[in-house]
């Protein structure tokens, strides 16, 4: 079949062919014949009916089958918005055949997770002659015997571009930007049903969480269609999207790269860890309260990004703590938005204004939001009275020391949502998330 998309004849068929309603505001696809979404679901209501209802109303309703519609298959309350398939038995049919034309797109928004030493299937059909996607130690676009890989970002929120044309393939992870091009085979026909958490022929069921799915049928999706998809799950998920991410889960003191804490976000702008001893107290802590936790000794340990910029409004959320009973003037500093101090009984900070410091009783914070609303472990909420006094500074983070001042602190993670002021509950989701994350 041959396809020319500057034929405007061409696009209105393809227009058609996507149904208009009920697409609570994802953005409008030429040729999207099949959309799934999560949002909304709850595990009573998938129990009554087990069906995944393609939102198109073009009837490609998905069979979900061996759920059990709790916590760990099904609905999750940790990864709200998601279905989560166990990686056992759980997986999605259709009711009625979806073939795909020799051109597409498919948007897949998902969340894999560690399962066994094989390679789980995300969706598809037939790996030899249509759409196939499955992940291991990353992540595989099969198409008509073609395929494209990217690196598999475990844990961590995707949303996985798959298209094609008569002579190109292109996967790209559109939260991170990683790509790949490829050249492929024409595409075989290959009627028959489709599947998500496995295929027609292997039985490899995924460990995954699926918020949703598009398929674009006669489609090549632009760089504006990309970006507006990318945009709609930001909307929609935005505890999902930090600017900024680290985290110290998995790494040890005898890694070769046990300096670096990468950015999980894939943006280069990792962590560096200067003066450690790279033992209990001054490195990753394996034992005792803080185990898991890189630990600074107070003394001259530094942890510092390299210089970026955040604007009025933002959020962070993360996991730490302040260990030094004695007032100094550091902890977490990022000027001029944020100036974290530790005190004797708690903590000292400023938002937006480094001369107005204010006293807080709480040796640890899990989401700071520039608008003044603080929280501490147990999500209790203080307020920042302080006037601000906001100017946009590029600047590093620092953690556990600033200038010639250090103090002893345990750090797991931290997120940091530029031109967001999160919500309470979207703080939280963010919180938990950050959680699931593991060091590159």
């Amino acid at each position: 079949m041959s396809v020319f998309i500057g034929y405007p004849s061409f696009m209105a068929y393809q227009m058609m062919k996507g149904k208009k309603g009920n697409n609570d505001g994802f953005p409008s696809i030429p040729g999207m014949i099949a959309r799934y979404s999560a949002l909304g679901l709850t595990n009573e209501q998938m129990a009554a009916n087990p069906v995944w209802v393609d939102k198109t109303g073009n009837g490609h309703d998905l069979q979900m089958k061996n759920f059990a519609w709790k916590e760990g298959s099904g609905i999750s309350d940790i990864y709200s918005g998601f279905i989560l398939g166990d990686g056992v038995d759980n997986f999605a049919v259709t009711e009625k055949e979806l073939n795909f034309e020799d051109t597409y797109t498919v948007y897949t928004a998902f969340i894999p997770f560690d399962h066994l030493d094989r390679f789980d299937v995300l969706c598809g059909k037939n790996s030899s002659k249509d759409f196939y996607v499955n992940y291991f130690n990353d992540i595989k676009f099969y198409t008509a015997g073609g395929f494209g890989t990217l690196p598999l970002r475990v844990n961590q929120f995707t949303v996985l571009l798959c298209k094609r044309n008569g002579t190109t393939g292109i996967i790209k992870n559109l939260t991170t930007g990683e790509s790949l091009q490829f050249n492929i085979k024409q595409l075989i026909d290959n009627p028959g049903l489709y599947y998500l958490w496995r295929s027609t022929t292997i039985f490899n069921y995924a460990r995954a969480a699926i918020a949703g799915q598009a398929i674009c049928n006669g489609y090549f999706s632009t760089d504006e269609d990309d970006e507006k998809v990318l945009n709609y799950y930001k909307q929609e998920y935005p505890w999902l999207f930090p600017d900024q991410a680290w985290t110290v889960t998995g790494k040890t003191n005898e890694d070769e790269d046990r300096a670096t804490i990468a950015n999980i976000t894939g943006n280069g702008n990792n962590l560096v860890l200067s003066n450690f001893g790279f033992a209990e107290g001054s490195g990753y802590n394996e034992q005792g309260e803080y185990a898991g936790y890189l630990v600074t000794d107070g003394v001259d340990d530094k942890v510092q990004s390299s210089s970026f910029t955040m604007n009025e409004d933002w959020t962070i959320v993360g996991d730490w703590e302040l260990l030094s009973n004695v007032q100094i003037n550091c902890g977490i500093v990022k000027a001029q938005n944020v100036y974290l101090y530790s005190t004797a009984k708690g903590l000292l900070i400023s938002i937006n204004s480094p001369r107005s410091l204010q006293s807080f009783g709480t040796k640890s914070l899990h989401a700071i939001c520039s608008d003044g609303r603080l929280y501490d472990r147990n999500w209790v909420e203080y307020k920042y009275t302080a006037d601000q006094n906001f100017s946009i500074v590029k600047s590093s983070l620092n953690i556990g020391f600033n200038l010639n001042n250090y103090t002893q602190m345990a750090f797991k993670n931290l997120g940091i949502y530029n031109n967001q002021s999160l919500s309470k509950d979207d703080c939280i989701k963010a919180y938990n998330y950050l959680q699931t994350l593991k060091a590159k």
